[in-house]
């Protein structure tokens, strides 16, 4: 079996992203890794009067998520894994990829319908699609 140097983790305010960090947490304690806590602002370029609008909500999510980055990191490192870095990213899930490098990356499923994932797209099956290492998918309880 692969054992996993660098786990790299998704987090958000979901219930899947929780139930992730506490699954990627348990892994980086039994394969002594490298734990990466990551928050990635989804891009959406906007034109006229909403640029304003989206430029403070993403200075709003950017302060939320810092904060909750750091509590996460807290958790790992009070759980006992010894190296936890955080990252806050502007982009989409292949900014990630593009960014990052993990030998596991570890997500919560989303839980959108159909629709949404056709409308929005989605940030985990982009990560299982795209991503070169290993990827576990937390599946949503809803």
């Amino acid at each position: 079996m692969q054992q996993y140097q660098v786990i790299l983790v998704g987090i958000d305010d979901s219930r899947p992203a929780a139930a992730a960090l506490k699954k990627a947490i348990t892994l980086a304690q039994h394969e002594q890794a490298e734990l990466r806590l990551v928050h990635v602002i989804e891009y959406s370029p906007q034109i006229g009067n909403t640029t304003e609008l989206v430029a403070a909500a993403h200075q709003k999510e950017q302060a939320d998520f810092t904060a909750k980055l750091a509590a996460a990191r807290q958790q790992a490192l009070t759980a006992g894994v010894k190296n936890v870095t955080t990252t806050l990213l502007t982009g989409t899930a292949r900014t990630l990829l593009h960014e990052q490098t993990a030998d596991l990356i570890i997500v919560g499923q989303s839980g959108q319908s159909a629709i949404d994932r056709f409308m929005l797209g989605s940030f985990a099956e982009t990560i299982v699609r795209e991503a070169t290492g290993d990827v576990l998918v937390i599946k949503s309880a809803d």
